[in-house]
């Protein structure tokens, strides 16, 4: 007898536990951001031609040096370089049916990235005041931790979004919302880097004032962020 009775109340505990927790609600959360970049890149490449490929590499390495010590020498501040590009290729043209050496052109690129978009103006003034022919890969975008500090905004709102509908959903059913059951993160757009168009920077000449340097603006990037949420529902 006693052992029929425990049995009885093991179930009737099963039973209210699964009758509990099929009484809930999913709802998804979204929210859309507007980010304001804080990264700006570019590539500044120092190119000769010569007849031989030696003179080729010491002119253009003269030249990249030379931009190097002037863009650190500036008041800029976070100014991040790197190696982009080193190439040497003979330069030949289709002469009377055959080709024909026109010598060799070396390049050295060096990619510039800086915190202040801004300041990109100043940097091409003074590329061109070093004598750089050759800008382009002009590109904005987020720092990795900016982009993390917006992400977790955005989380932050996509939840605040999932409540708002969740209790909408439950109270306009005469229900009150209880717990957060499950939080489950399912889709993201990050912003990617933004490419602007640099033609006419291209062929910058020495005489080129940093009074007229060109002003940089960044335009803003959004950042999407989906979850679904599921909350108990209490009587």
């Amino acid at each position: 007898m006693f052992r029929s009775i425990l049995i009885l109340s093991l179930s009737l505990g099963v039973a209210a536990s699964v009758e509990a927790s099929e009484r809930k609600v999913t709802v998804s959360g979204e929210c859309n951001l507007e980010v304001e970049p804080d990264r700006g890149s570019l590539n500044l490449v120092a190119e000769h031609t010569a007849p031989d490929a030696k003179t080729a590499i010491k002119k253009a390495t003269e030249l990249h040096e030379a931009l190097r010590a002037e863009l650190k020498k500036s008041k800029l501040k976070g100014l991040e370089l790197s190696s982009s590009e080193y190439t040497v290729q003979e330069v030949t043209a289709w002469e009377n049916n055959k080709s024909v050496s026109k010598g060799y052109l070396c390049r050295i690129g060096l990619k510039v990235v800086t915190p202040e978009i801004p300041a990109i103006g100043e940097i091409l003034a003074i590329a061109g005041e070093v004598g750089i022919r050759d800008t382009h890969g002009l590109q904005n975008y987020l720092s990795e931790a900016k982009s993390l500090d917006e992400k977790k905004k955005c989380l932050e709102s996509a939840a605040k979004n999932a409540k708002e509908k969740a209790e909408h959903l439950v109270h306009s059913l005469n229900a009150k919302l209880g717990s957060v059951i499950q939080i489950q993160e399912r889709g993201s757009v990050a912003p990617q880097p933004m490419p602007m168009a640099l033609e006419g920077v291209a062929m910058m000449d020495k005489s080129m004032s940093r009074r007229a340097t060109p002003t940089i603006e960044a335009a803003k990037q959004n950042l999407h962020q989906e979850i679904d949420v599921t909350f108990s529902i209490e009587n």
